[in-house]
């Protein structure tokens, strides 16, 4: 998320985005009963304990979490076939900040363009390096993403011979579904150039599949990702998003990236030219 913006003008459209997505989460009185019980209790807490305090249906509660789950102001984690939530520390941190950003005030402090935490694997998923052997599910996957028309100016996936060549062997990872085995999602980064000056700089892909959205995974996945590239001395990662792709833009918004800028009619799709949102991470020496 960039936080560098000037006072007398607007905020970049990816940071808008992803504050008007909190906003939204808590204009509902019974979420916002949800968010306050969770910050204070400061620990896991079932459906039926929040069911209780807020005195509505448990579908309604379960309703509620779901929403606040899509933006990650909560986690949820399985204890055996229970659910429990808990507050999102970083969330904490960052809603004040927006709402002085938003209302004209500069932030009361200047946090660091990356999230303090890096969010774990949802229950039940796996995140490890991707294997030759995940070829078929990891294609499958990145095709039925391109079926969406909103992930890429690719409309088929390449073969393994040409993905394998492309992406960088120390940045790639999948999701793996501990129960069936499944690939669930994946990520991997390719070099920018060749050039020395540029060793540091990687472009990034992350997939997720479609019967899998929203539940942390492609967070999960840039989590792996940028520690996998911090280690390395990697000083930049960047990618491209069409805006009309919302999810993406969030999700990247709070893995830290922040929006360069846009590349307008840059490329035709389906008959349609789009504009591309040039996004990159910077590392915390970068």
């Amino acid at each position: 998320m960039n936080h560098e913006f000037e006072l007398d003008g607007p905020l970049d459209r990816v940071t808008a985005t992803e504050y008007a997505s909190w906003f939204k989460a808590l204009a509902d009185a019974t979420r916002v009963q949800i968010v306050t019980l969770l910050a204070r209790r400061g620990e896991p807490v079932s459906v039926g304990e929040i069911t209780a305090a807020v005195a509505v249906g448990q579908s309604t509660v379960s309703a509620h979490l779901k929403v606040l789950a899509e933006v990650r102001f909560v986690l949820a984690e399985r204890r055996g076939t229970s659910a429990y939530y808990r507050i999102n520390r970083a969330c904490v941190e960052r809603f004040p900040t927006a709402a002085d950003i938003v209302m004209g005030r500069p932030a009361p402090s200047a946090p660091p363009p990356y999230p303090a935490i890096m969010p774990a694997a949802p229950a039940g998923i796996l995140i490890r390096p991707m294997r030759p052997e995940d070829a078929e599910q990891v294609l499958a996957v990145y095709q039925a993403g391109l079926d969406t028309g909103q992930a890429s100016f690719e409309t088929a996936a390449p073969a393994w011979d040409a993905f394998d060549a492309a992406k960088l062997a120390s940045h790639r990872f999948v999701a793996v579904d501990t129960a069936s085995g499944r690939v669930a999602g994946w990520v991997a980064a390719a070099a920018v150039s060749g050039r020395c000056a540029y060793a540091g700089v990687i472009e990034h892909s992350v997939y997720v599949d479609p019967g899998w959205h929203r539940r942390g995974i492609g967070a999960a996945l840039l989590g792996a990702l940028i520690g996998s590239a911090e280690a390395a001395g990697i000083w930049t990662i960047q990618t491209g998003v069409f805006p009309e792709n919302t999810a993406s833009l969030r999700l990247h918004a709070m893995a830290g990236f922040r929006a360069v800028g846009t590349r307008e009619r840059i490329g035709c799709h389906h008959g349609r030219w789009r504009d591309v949102i040039l996004l990159e991470r910077r590392a915390r020496t970068g």
